[in-house]
């Protein structure tokens, strides 16, 4: 493969990759809602490593996989800080159960 019919995979798998973000991150939005609505805390170390250890396990070649999950934490902490933002802003709103990001 040529360097600029590489860059193009690259570029193909960062547009499909965006999209996939702002799927993940309305479903982010979501899960803040939830938590905020029942007073659950944004963290839980628990479900990340279980999280990790299941999405890894996905990446067949032993090389890529950890750079894989340096990704995976990347954007669980990406998530989080969403979610922190949204039940941060609900309630200096006031509003315990107002989300509308």
């Amino acid at each position: 493969m040529e360097l600029n019919e590489a860059r193009e995979a690259v570029l193909a798998a960062d547009e499909e990759m965006a999209k996939l973000f702002v799927r993940r991150m309305e479903a982010v939005r979501e899960i803040a809602a939830y938590k905020l609505m029942h007073g659950l805390p944004v963290e839980d170390g628990e479900r990340e490593r279980l999280m990790a250890e299941r999405l890894g396990a996905l990446i067949d070649d032993d090389e890529l996989r950890p750079y894989y999950l340096r990704f995976l934490k990347s954007t669980v902490e990406v998530s989080k800080s969403l979610q922190h933002s949204i039940i941060r802003s609900a309630k200096e709103r006031g509003g315990e159960t107002a989300v509308t990001e």
